[in-house]
């Protein structure tokens, strides 16, 4: 299967020009999007997002991952095989994160250009083609690389973001950060948020933390809507205090 992870929305022609593009040249292959709204022009906050996305993945499928703000410019593009797993992107910390998760990791630059290579769409253009490469087990040109030879400021990024990465249709803010314990203290913006286990445990209304579908902590609301009630947006500060760091 190959997953498709970009910040392209569904409006305009570029997520179905890609895709296209996929299902022309491996035809064999299921092609899902897997998230075309994901933070966009930001591959810091995707490589979190995508990172915890893993768990959907099996042995053999392909990521395409594009979220690609210095596309036309000098940054290379690469081939990350991680535990079974190859995705193919920009280099530009999109992958940091699953490189940094994964065992077994290889890298491989991409060497090979189309004949008529866009300033502006490598999605379509380059990475697309070659993933279905790889999904079809097709040759094409490139070199291996060293782990310590991908994009150096993505090697300075923390483990766990202390932000909020992701805002979905409901308002719901998930963050970096893996879920926090029942007497962590979380706070956005200065205002604190207690923990619940699902959005019925608190009233309606009322905000709480919890740890989401993909062990991420996210800040939600029963009923409403926690980028208006915080004011935030992808990027906002979220706090944690773990409990054994709290005053008694």
């Amino acid at each position: 299967m190959i997953f498709i992870f970009s910040d392209f929305g569904v409006n305009g022609p570029y997520s179905g020009t890609m895709r296209s593009v996929l299902m022309r040249n491996a035809p064999e292959c299921a092609v899902c999007d897997l998230m075309v709204d994901a933070p966009d022009r930001n591959p810091k906050a995707s490589s979190y997002l995508l990172a915890a996305l893993r768990r959907e993945f099996h042995r053999g499928d392909v990521v395409l991952g594009v979220v690609d703000p210095g596309v036309g410019s000098a940054r290379k593009g690469i081939v990350v095989t991680a535990d079974g797993v190859t995705y193919v992107g920009p280099d530009n910390g999109l992958f940091e994160m699953v490189i940094r998760k994964s065992d077994d990791v290889q890298l491989r630059c991409i060497d090979w250009q189309p004949e008529n290579l866009s300033a502006s769409f490598h999605g379509r253009d380059l990475f697309a083609p070659v993933a279905a490469c790889v999904a079809t087990g097709q040759e094409f040109t490139c070199h291996d690389l060293t782990l310590d030879q991908r994009y150096g400021d993505a090697m300075e990024w923390p483990d766990e973001l202390d932000e909020v990465i992701y805002i979905d249709t409901y308002g719901n803010l998930m963050t970096g950060l893996r879920a926090c314990g029942p007497d962590d203290t979380v706070a956005v913006n200065g205002q604190a948020v207690p923990m619940a286990r699902t959005f019925s445990d608190v009233p309606v209304g009322k905000p709480f933390h919890y740890g989401n579908s993909i062990g991420l902590c996210e800040i939600a609301v029963n009923c409403g809507r926690a980028d208006r009630l915080f004011d935030a947006e992808i990027g906002t500060k979220v706090c944690v205090t773990p409990a054994n760091l709290r005053n008694p």
